[in-house]
Formats: C-alpha cells, structure tokens, sequence
C-alpha cells in the first residue's frame, strides 16, 4: 500500500509560514514596546536625579536663573515622557492587533494540523482493514490447498 499523503500539505506549509512571518513581526513590535518602554524609563531617571539635584541647590541657595533652568530642564523631561508615553501607547496597540493575527493565524494552521491527523487515523484503520483482508484471503487461500491436496 502507498505512503500516506496528505493532499492539504502545501496548504499547511504555507499556513506555517504565515504563521512564522507573523510571529517575527510581533517579536519586532515586542522589542519595540520593550524599547520605548526603557527608554521611558531612562527619561525618568534623568528626572528624579535633576529632581534631586534640584532639591540641594535650593537647600544651598542660588541665583532665580538656575532655579528656573531646572525648572525648564524637569518641565521639559516632564513632557518628552509624556510624549513617549503616547507613543508606547501607540506601539503597544500594534503589537496587540500583530498578536490577535498570531492567535488567529495559529488557530488556522491547528485547524489543518488536525484535519491531517484524522486523515492519517483513518488511513491507518483503512491500511489495518487493508492487512487483515489480505491475512484472511491468505489464509482462506492456503486452508483450500490444504483441502485440495488431501
């Protein structure tokens, strides 16, 4: 008897593709979040450390103009983390939708991968139903010739 073949393989090949090419793309916007995420994180950093060098010049005392750069200076950290905090927002939102792609995408190739099994079961219990008929031809065949013979 033949190999089994399943006649949907090059349809689950490149529903595997598919998959795999979706799954790259959102491991990119997955580092991109991560990114801008750091990145935040660094732009707070740099706040809290003018914040707190802020605090010891005011202990020190010193001219408006330096009370008023670091103002500006933490004002302005202060923003950009804002900004970026809305493009986290935007990136975050593309690497879900890129997920909800992997999840459907992933649903369809599991979709062909069970059609394959069962494919493969019933060609199996046809193969086995194929083997037991050929037995009992067989041994049909040899009980003849053994009653012929006698």
């Amino acid at each position: 008897m033949k190999r089994f073949q399943y006649n949907l393989q090059s349809v689950l090949e490149y529903k595997q593709s598919v998959l795999d090419d979706l799954k790259e793309q959102y491991a990119i916007r997955l580092k991109f979040v991560d990114e801008k995420k750091q990145q935040i994180a660094n732009l707070r950093a740099k706040a809290d450390a003018l914040n707190v060098e802020f605090d010891g010049i005011k202990q020190q005392g010193a001219a408006i103009e330096k009370f008023l750069m670091y103002s500006n200076m933490i004002d302005n950290l202060d923003k950009q983390v804002e900004l970026e905090k809305e493009a986290l927002k935007i990136l975050q939102a593309n690497a879900d939708k890129k997920k909800e792609e992997v999840i459907a995408a992933n649903i369809d190739v599991n979709k062909f991968e069970k059609l394959k099994e069962k494919k493969q079961e019933i060609y199996k219990a046809q193969e086995r139903k194929d083997n037991e008929a050929f037995i009992d031809e067989f041994v049909n065949n040899q009980q003849n010739s053994v009653v012929r013979s006698a």
